[in-house]
């Protein structure tokens, strides 16, 4: 079972007609198959006129302010281990406690793939995020969350968003680009040259045989504007393994 979100642009007085994460009142059967600390959420946006689909994970539910993680592809993340990943790492201490955020590229509706649309340098996505997803999911805290407290993770095109984003949004400071392929837009790069975005924080990985070709340009652009830069290679591939083996590097790199 999902509960729906309805979101309105901040130019049409924003409206939440049913809030999540925080205050969500789940079904018996929806507890059962859910923890307390893990929901499910679609939200309708206006802005992409899309029913977007979303997964939150608290793993302190105790602590009411900690780092928000928001993570693209998010429904194929999950489907391959990476929210499992991050609780047996946040059990064990191996990282800090924070909020996960995991966005699906999946239509809710009609199950259409949306990502090659989303993630190549889409203004409309990068609102969406701004205007609906954020003041959505954050909606509860005490207080409003500064970009410093919010981090992005994007895999391959996902990781070309990221760039986008971090070249156009002042909503996120922590970035994690795993594998980024940025050929598609090259608008992206052009962002983080003209860019006013001070103090980004940016973890850059690629494997073997992967997206070298991408990492060192944008490795040099990035220290270019005085960012903090950290970059890992590894033996892996293009793949899921490659980038769930990065989790506990990445995210310390991202929540410190």
């Amino acid at each position: 079972m999902h509960l729906i979100v309805k979101a309105y642009s901040l130019k049409t007085n924003f409206h939440i007609i049913t809030l999540s994460f925080f205050s969500l009142i789940m079904c018996n059967l929806c507890a059962a198959q859910v923890p307390d600390n893990e929901k499910k959420v679609i939200i309708a946006s206006k802005i992409l006129a899309e029913n977007i689909s979303i997964t939150t994970y608290d793993s302190a539910p105790e602590i009411e302010i900690k780092p928000f993680v928001y993570i693209t592809d998010g429904q194929k993340m999950i489907e391959n281990g990476t929210l499992d990943i991050i609780k047996e790492l946040t059990i064990k201490g191996q990282i800090p406690k924070a909020n996960y955020v995991f966005v699906s590229t999946i239509d809710a509706k009609t199950s259409q793939d949306k990502r090659n649309t989303y993630f190549f340098c889409n203004e409309k996505y990068m609102q969406f995020f701004e205007k609906e997803l954020a003041p959505t999911i954050e909606s509860q805290l005490s207080r409003k969350l500064k970009p410093k407290e919010r981090s992005l993770i994007g895999i391959s095109f996902g990781g070309l968003n990221a760039v986008y984003f971090s070249g156009k949004t002042e909503l996120f400071q922590n970035y994690a680009l795993l594998s980024p392929i940025t050929y598609p837009c090259k608008e992206a790069l052009s962002s983080i040259a003209f860019s006013e975005n001070e103090n980004l924080n940016i973890f850059i990985s690629t494997g073997k045989n992967d997206a070298e070709n991408y990492v060192g340009p944008l490795t040099q652009l990035y220290k270019s504007k005085g960012y903090t830069v950290e970059n890992l290679e590894t033996e892996g591939a293009h793949d899921f393994n490659n980038w769930n083996g990065q989790m506990e590097q990445m995210l310390n790199k991202l929540l410190k």
